[in-house]
């Protein structure tokens, strides 16, 4: 990694709500209204990378700050972020973001009839000498201004982007794949990316490289690859594929926001923990399963439906637990391959 942490103790990571101190993340994007129709059942809930990744982060330790644009009617629903200690910076916009998702498994049709003002460079620079990390989770284009982006390319801080929003245009209020012209520049700025099989393939394609190629072209030193009840994939710069499969969930409850809790679970067990990539992997598949199954951040915690104030449902997570994660190894499939 070209900004390494520092190494915590085991000790340390079966602590609950452990701080590590200066080792902070600021997580910006746009947090979203969601309405999710899923086994025909339809719910609205918070959404976006700030509120499944800055959860995860702060959840697992990590001192967490996210930045985000929403309208004044909806600043009220930020609350549940700040309640469990994320220091909460939003800009005025007209709009708050909003997304439908009409999930069935695997598969997922998203509509988004509303968007948010784009995250400005005001809005990150005074923020990035405030933090060791930047974790960017742009939800479309225009989401994430391109002076900000370079800021962050040119903060020296360990970046990492979930390349989603770059590689996806609205037409209609639909969600379609495309690539965007933002797209290099973000690569350009980050060291860990997350994309799923399918956006890979946009890019590779688009590039018209092979994955090691692409790796080597923009300097990333990671890629986290999800492949939904599938399992998951960490492609390194130096040639290394390691594969894993999905948890088990026997009683899904929902699978949105789970990638999000994968990839900054990811995170905090390889970067801030120092955990070898198989077992950082393992453990996030674990808390990505529990979020499947409602146990992580379970959905009463962000239905907009249920009142803010005065909730009792914020279980604990687990912290990286490097036996647990060992334990969970040898029940894993797990293979190193070269890409």
């Amino acid at each position: 990694m070209r900004e390494p942490c520092r190494e915590a103790s085991l000790n340390s990571m079966r602590t609950k709500h452990a701080k590590i101190g200066p080792a902070t993340v600021l997580v910006v994007g746009s947090v979203t209204i969601d309405r999710i129709i899923e086994d025909r059942k339809t719910s609205e809930r918070l959404g976006g990378v700030i509120t499944y990744g800055g959860l995860t982060f702060q959840r697992l330790g990590v001192e967490t700050a996210v930045v985000t644009n929403i309208a004044e009617a909806h600043r009220g629903l930020l609350d549940v972020l700040a309640a469990e200690g994320i220091a909460v910076h939003a800009g005025a916009s007209r709009l708050t973001t909003h997304f439908v998702n009409r999930a069935q498994g695997d598969g997922r049709e998203q509509l988004m009839p509303e968007a948010a003002a784009p995250i400005t460079a005001g809005q990150v620079k005074p923020l990035l000498s405030e933090v060791r990390h930047v974790h960017a989770g742009p939800l479309h284009p225009d989401d994430i201004e391109p002076q900000a982006v370079a800021l962050m390319a040119q903060s020296k801080k360990l970046v990492s982007l979930d390349v989603q929003g770059y590689l996806r245009r609205t037409e209609n209020d639909r969600i379609v794949p495309a690539v965007s012209a933002g797209l290099e520049g973000a690569l350009r700025s980050a060291h860990i990316i997350k994309a799923d099989e399918a956006e890979l393939a946009l890019i590779l394609d688009h590039f018209r490289l092979s994955l090691p190629g692409f790796l080597q072209r923009f300097r990333i030193d990671e890629a986290v690859i999800t492949r939904g009840s599938r399992g998951a994939s960490v492609w390194t710069r130096a040639g290394e594929g390691y594969h894993f499969g999905a948890e088990t969930v026997r009683r899904p409850v929902s699978t949105v926001g789970a990638g999000d809790v994968f990839f900054a679970a990811y995170l905090v067990a390889h970067v801030y923990r120092r955990l070898d990539v198989d077992m950082a992997a393992m453990f996030a598949a674990g808390l990505a399963a529990k979020q499947v199954s409602g146990k992580h951040l379970p959905p009463q915690l962000l239905d907009l439906a249920t009142e803010l104030s005065g909730r009792t449902d914020r279980e604990e997570s687990p912290r990286p637990n490097g036996d647990e994660v060992r334990t969970r190894g040898r029940a894993e499939e797990r293979k190193r391959t070269r890409p």
